[in-house]
């Protein structure tokens, strides 16, 4: 079954700190699309390039503090100009010179459009970072986007990272926002004095504005976290703890999310996911490989047929005139023979004049020349084997009746060129 990677990426503040950010163990988990969790841990890049191997799609999740989520309004324009406003849209929002950051937005609903700007220079290190994983395709979106979100509490998951306490929160009905602790200037996040859960969970209860709290913590710190806020009477009822997993990091994760990766350059990155269809591209690869086999085979035997049927005429032909040395068309040669051995005995053939001209005066005269309204005769002329006969008021001629009495003597209509109508017998060719 298809999975998908997710990789827990280190902020930029880690980033910073450490001297080999590559050898980083970083959290991960191998997810199903039917959100089975088949594997997860702690590995650095280099140990996850079997994992990665398997799976057709890598997927980063960024730091909240990282990126930052606004919603503007916008007035009806299509996404190119929407693209290039970007910039002029959120720029007085912003501390950081548009030009240094890649801004992304979604679709907009209702005139309102939600955008994403993060650092363009650390999407591109996180890139180039991620390609040791060979990944079939990449994406990259920011734990504020996809962490677990409720309607009636302010969501809050809590990440400990090398040094820094990163904090996502998503108050309802708005965008998330993240918040970086340095542990650097703190005892650790272990303190059992609790003076940095202290910390913590008063800044939380700034944010929440006296709503309910939902927070996701790692499973050793829940029980120090849940005596402290049941100790405080303005926290106690309000906070709610649970041990934080991988579906509280991308239960929001959807469609209408915001990939941060989709405007890196993908060198090594495949645009295609052949994975995931190659059973149906195999399906129809042997379907045309069999109908196409089945028509050369058919074509074969037609023309195993017709060279058959070519060489049974032509040494018809040999056998009836031995002296013919040049033998183009074996079938109308013989019928010319044919003609002209009629011709040498008195007998007339179909193409003589005489014969010719009777049939079509006899169609003429049965179902042209007796009604009123009917074109004239002005000229006739035999060449070709032909009779050409040149009309009068041609367009008075019911060309489709005269076709059908033509047929029936055994004459066929070849042309009606600028009033000309050029007869010949049937030779059963179809032309």
């Amino acid at each position: 079954m298809a999975s998908i990677l997710y990789l827990l990426s280190p902020s930029k503040n880690v980033a910073r700190a450490s001297s080999d950010l590559a050898g980083l163990a970083r959290p991960y988990a191998l997810i199903s699309e039917n959100g089975e969790v088949q594997q997860q841990g702690r590995e650095t890049l280099a140990k996850l390039q079997g994992i990665a191997a398997n799976a057709r799609q890598v997927t980063l999740l960024l730091a909240a503090s990282d990126v930052t989520l606004l919603t503007v309004k916008i007035p009806p324009m299509s996404a190119a100009k929407l693209k290039a406003a970007l910039p002029n849209l959120i720029e007085d929002q912003l501390l950081t010179d548009t030009s240094e950051l890649i801004l992304l937005a979604s679709t907009p609903v209702n005139g309102m459009c939600s955008i994403a700007a993060v650092d363009r220079s650390w999407m591109e290190a996180l890139h180039a970072e991620a390609q040791v994983l060979r990944p079939k395709k990449l994406t990259a979106y920011a734990l504020s986007m996809t962490m677990q979100a409720q309607a009636d509490a302010m969501s809050v998951l809590i990440e400990p990272q090398q040094q820094v306490l990163e904090l996502a929160l998503r108050p309802p009905g708005q965008n998330a926002v993240g918040l970086t602790i340095d542990l650097r200037s703190e005892n650790s996040l272990s303190d059992t004095t609790g003076v940095l859960a202290q910390e913590v969970l008063q800044t939380l209860n700034l944010f929440s504005a006296g709503a309910a709290v939902s927070v996701a913590l790692p499973a050793e710190h829940v029980a120090q976290y849940q005596q402290l806020a049941e100790g405080d009477q303005e926290l106690a009822g309000r906070f709610h703890f649970q041990p934080s997993d991988w579906r509280a990091r991308i239960a929001g994760l959807n469609s209408s999310s915001i990939d941060l990766m989709s405007s890196v350059s993908h060198d090594n990155q495949t645009s295609f996911d052949w994975h995931k269809w190659r059973w149906p591209l195999g399906l129809a690869l042997a379907t045309l490989t069999i109908n196409l086999a089945g028509l050369n085979l058919q074509w074969l035997s037609m023309k195993r047929e017709a060279q058959a049927l070519n060489d049974s005429l032509t040494q018809t032909y040999r056998t009836s005139f031995p002296k013919e040395s040049v033998i183009r068309d074996p079938l109308l040669q013989m019928q010319q023979k044919i003609n002209l051995s009629r011709k040498l005995v008195g007998e007339s053939t179909p193409e003589d004049f005489l014969v010719l001209s009777a049939q079509f005066a006899q169609v003429w005269d049965g179902m042209v020349a007796d009604k009123p309204s009917a074109p004239a005769i002005v000229t006739m002329e035999y060449r070709e084997r032909s009779l050409f006969v040149k009309i009068k008021s041609a367009g008075l001629l019911q060309v489709d009746q005269f076709k059908a009495g033509l047929q029936a003597h055994a004459l066929v209509l070849v042309s009606t060129s600028d009033g000309v109508l050029q007869i010949r017998p049937d030779r059963g060719d179809g032309k």
